[in-house]
């Protein structure tokens, strides 16, 4: 499988774009933790840290830009974590702005599986099958 033993973080505060996300990211051999807010995906952290965190944008309180700039906060003191956005903002600046803020990649809501599991074995420097 392309993702078999891949940690993943994903961070949602929608239950079924988590339930959805995690099915497919498992289904290809990944251990995935599931948050619904920064402030949970910090504290997840504190306990293992995972080979790619996934993160939605918009998230009540604290977002994914929040998490971003936390985490770049932890990169001087650990591992470099990389990161995904995932987001209904689609457009071509909302990708710059993800890209520019520290996420390594990005794709829109809703996700196709397909390339969810490529990025996910990029960023991961595994080639999917």
């Amino acid at each position: 499988m392309p993702l078999d033993g891949v940690a993943i973080l994903l961070v949602d505060d929608d239950p079924d774009a988590r339930e959805a996300l995690s099915a497919v990211l498992e289904q290809c051999g990944a251990t995935v933790r599931t948050t619904d807010s920064v402030a949970a995906a910090m504290a997840a952290l504190d306990e293992s840290i995972p080979e790619v965190i996934i993160s939605d944008i918009a998230m009540p309180g604290a977002d994914g830009y929040a998490l971003i700039e936390q985490l770049k906060g932890r990169v001087a003191s650990g591992r470099h974590v990389p990161a995904l956005a995932v987001t209904a903002y689609a457009g071509m600046e909302d990708r710059r702005r993800a890209l520019a803020a520290g996420f390594q990649a990005w794709l829109p809501k809703p996700v196709d599986a397909v390339a969810l599991v490529a990025v996910v074995s990029r960023l991961v420097q595994r080639p999917p099958s």
